[in-house]
């Protein structure tokens, strides 16, 4: 079964907080039909991103999220919101409506204050809500790649990925925000010296969480989407071949460890100009510093930073919430894959 078809067939199963907006997405559609000629018109006039792109990337519930909210209330960085989602497959195009709709600088004596919106810190299994909020933007990034869900991509499906239009898009946004662009960055997530390699002007976030809250976050969230510990949810590390046939701690428990797993040595083979690595729990307790460490990296790389008056710290949300047996049995999982005692591990 192919990687969308898999997708799809738990698109029902999702509770219903989850499913789809049938509307939404038939509105979308004539959306992409009337304004995709006119993005792929201005996309002759872009090659690449003149700024770094920063892509964060980490495992599920790792705070991928409170990262890129931290990074949009910064106001130096461009992000895609739930209104730039909206038009996801013209997004030049969606950027100028969100400034005339939502930047006062663009205001004409308070004629749409009634409708400003901001981005908070408030989001659920990384669904964020208000039209300034962050968003996954997945209907931008899977545009220019072959699988539907984040996962593994072989070389013949790297060969497919349409890199010239994705950087000329990318360019299209900064063209008009005038600022960096950031965004989560899953769909690359497991091949990055790929996509490192191929686009210099990627600077890759990894946030890293401890592995016992990875493990319960994710088996939580399994729960949560589905109703049911049974379906796999989120990303697909390279080996979900493997996983898919075993039991749900396990899988949850192997998509934990080979995530971070190959994230972490990926970045090994990627300039230290190229990358970020930072603890979630470190982050919570003093997001200045890790602003900090991210404005040196780039004024390196001729981008430098405003200083930012940071909230003094976050809720680190790591807390036991599952009873202890079921997170017993989570991190035997997770240390059998560490050892090598299961299969695919070390």
């Amino acid at each position: 079964m192919g990687k969308e078809s898999h997708f799809l067939k738990h698109e029902g199963d999702r509770a219903e907080e989850f499913r789809p907006n049938q509307k939404l997405v038939e509105r979308i559609a004539q959306l992409k039909a009337l304004l995709g000629p006119v993005q792929a018109a201005e996309n002759s006039r872009f090659s690449t991103p003149r700024l770094p792109v920063a892509v964060i990337v980490g495992c599920p519930r790792s705070g991928t999220t409170v990262l890129t909210q931290i990074l949009a209330a910064s106001g130096d960085f461009a992000y895609p919101t739930n209104m730039l989602s909206r038009f996801a497959y013209a997004p030049m195009v969606g950027a100028m409506f969100q400034q005339l709709l939502f930047d006062p600088q663009y205001d004409y004596r308070n004629e749409l204050a009634d409708i400003q919106s901001s981005s908070g810190f408030k989001s659920t299994l990384g669904k964020t809500t208000g039209a300034m909020a962050i968003s996954e933007f997945f209907h931008f990034w899977r545009r220019f790649f072959p699988n539907h869900d984040p996962g593994h991509m072989t070389p013949e499906e790297l060969a497919q990925v349409d890199i010239p239009r994705m950087r000329a898009e990318l360019a299209s946004i900064e063209s008009v925000f005038g600022k960096p662009f950031m965004s989560k960055g899953m769909m690359m997530q497991y091949n990055i010296p790929f996509f490192a390699q191929r686009m210099p002007e990627l600077l890759f976030i990894h946030i890293r969480r401890q592995p016992r809250f990875l493990l319960q976050s994710v088996m939580q969230s399994r729960k949560k989407y589905y109703g049911t510990d049974q379906i796999w949810w989120s990303v697909k590390p390279k080996e979900y071949d493997l996983l898919a046939s075993m039991d749900p701690v396990r899988q949850v428990a192997g998509q934990v460890y080979f995530t971070v797993k190959s994230i972490d040595e990926d970045l090994e083979h990627v300039p230290d100009s190229q990358k970020l690595v930072y603890a979630y729990e470190d982050l919570c307790a003093d997001p200045g510093a890790f602003y900090g460490r991210l404005s040196e990296i780039m004024a390196r790389r001729g981008c430098p930073l405003r200083p930012y008056a940071l909230e003094e710290r976050f809720n680190s949300a790591n807390d036991i919430k599952m009873p202890q047996t079921e997170l017993q049995a989570l991190e035997s999982a997770y240390e059998a894959f560490a050892t090598g005692q299961l299969a695919g591990g070390r």
